[in-house]
């Protein structure tokens, strides 16, 4: 579930004109899902995915969110992107919380 859920949202990122520099990049504590360029700033986007219902992005708690800063921070990404994707019975929503 994971996977397609970052398969989309790399889909969804370039579409929207960031593009998609590396996927599942590991660090020593933990891992950043989507390193993109947005023009000229590095965006580190966590990508959550969910099926029925709800909103994706609840499944990011603020620990989560401090972790992923954290390493974006070491990556020198300029920005920190949320990108939740519900992948629902007969549909695909995205929910984009942009740093």
């Amino acid at each position: 579930m994971g996977r397609a859920g970052e398969d989309i949202a790399a889909w969804w990122l370039a579409e929207h004109g960031l593009v998609v520099r590396a996927r599942n990049v590991t660090m020593a504590d933990g891992e950043v899902d989507i390193l993109a360029d947005d023009g000229q700033t590095r965006v580190v986007v966590e990508v959550r995915t969910i099926t029925g219902e709800g909103d994706p992005l609840e499944a990011a708690d603020e620990a989560k969110r401090r972790r992923v800063r954290s390493l974006a921070a070491r990556l020198g990404a300029g920005r920190v992107d949320f990108l939740g994707v519900a992948l629902r019975h007969d549909f695909v929503e995205l929910h984009w919380l942009p740093g």
